[in-house]
């Protein structure tokens, strides 16, 4: 339980930081924004299934590294992906 508040609390707090860095330069960063960054709260396409029975999609919860992210995958639960085992959906 208290790994799964240090996680939300991980989620909201890279959600501000997103949302504060974004919101600075106005409505021009909006169009300037790729269709295919990726941001906590995004789903994106596991390119490899942790287990046959899992969904092949995956909610980023918070970034730990440049290259890794913590992700949750229903039918399965949280786990750490590094950048290239998951695509964004378009």
């Amino acid at each position: 339980m208290r790994l799964e508040i240090e996680f939300r609390r991980c989620l909201q707090r890279q959600s501000l930081e997103w949302a504060f860095q974004h919101s600075s330069s106005g409505s021009t960063i909006a169009r300037n924004i790729s269709p295919t960054a990726i941001a906590p709260s995004t789903w994106v396409k596991l390119q490899s299934l942790p287990t046959t029975y899992c969904s092949d999609e995956a909610l980023l919860l918070c970034q730990q590294s440049e290259q890794q992210w913590l992700v949750w995958i229903p039918d399965y639960g949280e786990i750490l992906l590094d950048r290239g085992q998951f695509d964004p959906l378009i």
